[in-house]
């Protein structure tokens, strides 16, 4: 009788440690993470000032995808050395979820090819989530400014070397204007800022002549007359300003040139917890009203898988690097 007790207390006994078991390996601190993600305030970084292309498009998405995971978000600018400052940054959190990044094409494309220290690996300190958006650029001079069109600009720039300036807050204004200089054999003073706002302020103001940035920085002063849209910077018209000609149809034929936006988490986050943000920021990215949004704001929605974006990053830092030496930029 003592036996088949002490038999079945040991029978209970394996049932038990079993059950543990079992719920060790299925609840391990990782599955744990990623059942109860997100639970508390996740932080996006943009790199870019406040009333850029990106800090715009970050503040739409972070209040739709707030609303899906129904988890706050809250952005923060750190703008500054063409968004190297704000990558860093990001690079050192903590791989939980809670930090993102908001990048674009120049911490994550061209970035490498213009400095000659990076302070991050824009590959090996970054988990790709989702690409986003692929962003046309345009070319815009002040209302008083003589020329009214791209080849009048470049007829005036020709008679007058040297004696124009213009503005850039981020790599992809930088190369969209080294590229007009370089195809069209013109010469111009570059004047930095942190931003595109800042530049646009000073275009605005007299202080330089010309700037080609987002069309979403620009698009109110071109519909009020403050500024004069000279051409978009891709081979076809775009929605958002759809009376501007495309550049290389107005006077440098072959110029053609976009940049893009896409989502990054710090190294080794874990997968569950990408896929809950891809799926998000994609499902947010495909709505009518994200559309009806980005179109609004110049940018076009173009999504991806974590490992599309990842094949993007490699394209386009190959790309970048052509575009960057055609242009005659130096590394700083």
């Amino acid at each position: 009788m003592k036996s088949r007790k002490a038999a079945a207390l040991t029978m209970a006994r394996r049932a038990v440690l079993a059950t543990l078991l079992i719920g060790m390996t299925v609840f391990t601190p990782s599955a744990r993470a990623a059942d109860a993600y997100p639970n508390r305030l996740i932080r996006l970084v943009v790199p870019f000032p406040a009333g850029s292309a990106t800090d715009v498009e970050a503040r739409f998405l972070v209040d739709k995808v707030s609303a899906l995971l129904n988890q706050k978000f809250v952005v923060e600018n750190k703008a500054g050395a063409n968004g190297n400052i704000g990558a860093s940054e990001v690079a050192r959190a903590a791989p939980d979820g809670y930090t993102l990044y908001l990048a674009t094409n120049s911490t994550h494309s061209a970035n490498v090819h213009l400095y000659n220290t990076m302070p991050f690996d824009p590959v090996a300190d970054f988990t790709p989530i989702a690409r986003l958006t692929r962003n046309p650029l345009v070319m815009v001079v002040a209302k008083g400014f003589p020329a009214k069109s791209l080849t009048e600009f470049i007829a005036y720039a020709k008679a007058n070397p040297g004696k124009l300036s213009y503005g850039t807050g981020n790599t992809g204004s930088m190369a969209a204007a080294q590229l007009v200089k370089s195809m069209a054999n013109i010469d111009a003073v570059r004047v930095s800022y942190p931003g595109t706002p800042q530049a646009i302020t000073d275009l605005l103001g007299g202080r330089i002549e010309f700037v080609i940035t987002d069309v979403a920085v620009t698009r109110d002063f071109i519909n009020e007359g403050g500024l004069r849209a000279l051409g978009v910077t891709t081979a076809k018209a775009i929605a958002s300003l759809p009376n501007v000609a495309p550049i290389a149809e107005v006077g440098l034929p072959g110029y053609d040139f976009a940049a893009w936006s896409g989502l990054f988490a710090p190294k080794n986050t874990p997968g569950e917890v990408v896929q809950v943000l891809n799926k998000a920021f994609v499902a947010v990215m495909a709505t009518p009203e994200a559309r009806k949004f980005f179109e609004g704001i110049g940018l076009e929605p173009d999504t991806s898988t974590p490992e599309g974006l990842a094949e993007h990053v490699r394209t386009q830092t190959e790309l970048w690097g052509r575009l960057i030496k055609e242009s005659g930029l130096e590394k700083i």
